[in-house]
């Protein structure tokens, strides 16, 4: 029986992704470009310390002024 739903499961997943790609044609490359550019923001972050420990400076202040 175990077998059986992991087979629905993965049936509902597919047909759900054939769904969305064909209502939304988009999404995937807009999703694909926002995790492009999330990986170069932390490649920057990550070589400059100044930039990361401004970062830092700003997250903190705000975490102060919203308490």
């Amino acid at each position: 029986m175990n077998n059986y739903n992991e087979a629905l499961d993965s049936e509902k997943r597919t047909l759900s992704l054939l769904v969305e790609t064909s209502f939304y044609p988009n999404e995937g490359m807009e999703k694909k470009q926002t995790v492009d550019e999330m990986e170069s923001v932390l490649q920057a972050i990550q070589k400059n310390p100044e930039l990361s420990r401004q970062i830092m400076q700003l997250l903190l202040a705000g975490a102060v002024t919203a308490t």
